[in-house]
C-alpha cells in the first residue's frame, strides 16, 4: 500500500520540528553559554575587601558566598557546593583555589579573572609609585621606591589546585566527549535488545547484563584507555551501570508502550537534548539557566555528573543525579512491565499511510 500525500506532509512537518529542536539544543547553549550563577567562594580579611571583590564577581554572573577560612573553602569544594574560591590576604595577595575536575571551563574562567585582578593591582600600585619616584631627589628614598616597584612586578596570582584530572587528561576531555556515547550507546543498546532478544523476561535480563557489562566497559575505556579517571574503578563503574540502566530501561519501556513513537521520543530526550545539555564540557551553570537545569534531569547529564562526583569528589553531591537516574529506571521498568509490544512496530508507517 502506497503512502498518502497527507502522511508524507505530516512526516515532513514532524521531521522539521525535530530538526528545529535539535538545532535549538545544540546552537542555543553554544551561543548563550556563560556564567549563570556559578557558585564560588570568597575569603577576605574584612567586609570592605569582601564587598570590593564580591560585587564585580556577582556582576559577571557568579553566585558568591563568603567563607571564613580556606579550610571551609576546601570542604565546600569537596562537597560540591562551590566550584572554587578566591582568597585576598591582609597584605593584598590574591590566591585562587580551583577544582579543575569540577569544571575545566570554570577553573579557566576563574584563573583569567584572578589574573585580571592582579594586573589591576599592579597597575594601581605603579600609578601610585610613579609620581613619588618622579618628585623625590633623595637617593635612599628613590632606592626604596625602586625596590617597591620591583616587588610589584613580581606580584602574581597564587593558584592552588584542589581537585584535578589525571596528567593523562588534564582538561578532562575524555569526560566531556563521553556525553554522546552515554546517550547514543544506551539508546542503541536498548533498540538492539528490543529487536534481537525474544521474550519479555529475556529482554529484562539482557538490559541488566548490558548495564553491568557496559558500565565496566565504559569506565574501563575512560579510566584505562583515555586516562580521565584515576579513582576507584569499580565504584565509578557502579555509577555508569546506573546511568546505562536508566537509559536502557527507559527506552525499552517506551518501545513496549508506544513502539516507534516511543523510540522517537527517546531519541529526542537522550540524544538531541541530553547530549548538548549535559554540561560535561563546561558546567550546568554555564549553560542558559533553563537549559542547564533541564540537562541535569536527562540521563546523559545526570550520568556524567554522577561519574564526576564519584571519581573525583568521594561520592559527595550524588543524591540529585542518582535520584534522577533511578527514577528513569523505575519509570522505564513500569512501562516495560505494562507494555504489550514485544518488538518495534515496524508497520506503524504503513498503517498511517
Amino acid at each position: 500500500m502506497k503512502s498518502s500525500y497527507k502522511f508524507i506532509l505530516g512526516l515532513a512537518l514532524g521531521l522539521t520540528v525535530v530538526l528545529g529542536i535539535m538545532m535549538t539544543a545544540f546552537s542555543l547553549p553554544a551561543v548563550k553559554s556563560g556564567i549563570n550563577n556559578v557558585p564560588i567562594g570568597l575569603v577576605a580579611p574584612n567586609e570592605a575587601t569582601y564587598d570590593k571583590l564580591a560585587k564585580p564577581l556577582s556582576d559577571k554572573g557568579f553566585k558568591v558566598k563568603h567563607y571564613d577560612s580556606t579550610a571551609d573553602v576546601k570542604d565546600a569544594v569537596n562537597h560540591r557546593k562551590i566550584y572554587g574560591a578566591f582568597e585576598m590576604s591582609a597584605t593584598g595577595d590574591l590566591s585562587l583555589y580551583q577544582a579543575t575536575a569540577a569544571s575545566a571551563a570554570v577553573a579557566q574562567g576563574l584563573n583569567q579573572i584572578g589574573q585580571g585582578v592582579v594586573t589591576q593591582q599592579k597597575a594601581a600600585a605603579k600609578a601610585q609609585l610613579a609620581p613619588m619616584m618622579a618628585q623625590t631627589t633623595d637617593l635612599n628614598t628613590l632606592k626604596a621606591l625602586n625596590a617597591k616597584s620591583a616587588a610589584v612586578d613580581t606580584k602574581t596570582l597564587k593558584v592552588v589546585e584542589l581537585k584535578s584530572f589525571p596528567k593523562a587528561d588534564p582538561k578532562g576531555t575524555g569526560l566531556a566527549a563521553g556525553a554522546l556515547p552515554i546517550a547514543l550507546g544506551g539508546w542503541i543498546g536498548a533498540v538492539a535488545i528490543a529487536n534481537m532478544i525474544k521474550g519479555k523476561k529475556q529482554k529484562f535480563y539482557a538490559a541488566l547484563a548490558f548495564a553491568f557489562i557496559g558500565g565496566l566497559g565504559l569506565v574501563g575505556v575512560i579510566q584505562f584507555g583515555v586516562g580521565t579517571f584515576d579513582g576507584n574503578y569499580f565504584l565509578t563503574s557502579l555509577g555508569a551501570m546506573v546511568g546505562i540502566a536508566a537509559t536502557a530501561f527507559f527506552v525499552l519501556g517506551l518501545l513496549e508502550v508506544m513502539g516507534n513513537g516511543g523510540l522517537g521520543i527517546a531519541a529526542v530526550m537522550l540524544i538531541l537534548l541530553g547530549n548538548p545539555l549535559s554540561g560535561l564540557s563546561s558546567a550546568p551553570e554555564m549553560l542558559p539557566k533553563f537549559w542547564g537545569a533541564l540537562g541535569q534531569l536527562l540521563p546523559p547529564g545526570a550520568t556524567g555528573t554522577l561519574l564526576r562526583d564519584i571519581a573525583f569528589f568521594n561520592g559527595n553531591g550524588i543524591a540529585k543525579s542518582l535520584t534522577v537516574l533511578l527514577t528513569y529506571v523505575v519509570v522505564g521498568w513500569i512501562l516495560f512491565t505494562i507494555g504489550k509490544k514485544s518488538v518495534i512496530d515496524a508497520s506503524t508507517s504503513e498503517t498511517n499511510a
